[in-house]
């Protein structure tokens, strides 16, 4: 992997954690479960982008294309 590519995704790793950090922080102060559903959708996203994540779950087809 690329030194480029590895700060990218440090970088959004490094976001998501702190979005869920403050949607917590939120959701205590507010005594509400409202700020964590509306962020509840972001580590599915996080984990079906990250790298190699799809190549592994499907298998190779081992047929001749055609």
């Amino acid at each position: 992997m690329k030194p480029w590519k590895r700060w990218l995704y440090l970088v959004a790793g490094l976001a998501v954690a702190l979005v869920a950090v403050a949607s917590a922080a939120q959701a205590i102060r507010q005594d509400s479960w409202a700020p964590i559903v509306a962020v509840a959708w972001l580590p599915a996203v996080a984990a079906a982008s990250w790298p190699g994540c799809g190549r592994r779950c499907l298998p190779r087809r081992r047929t001749p294309a055609g």
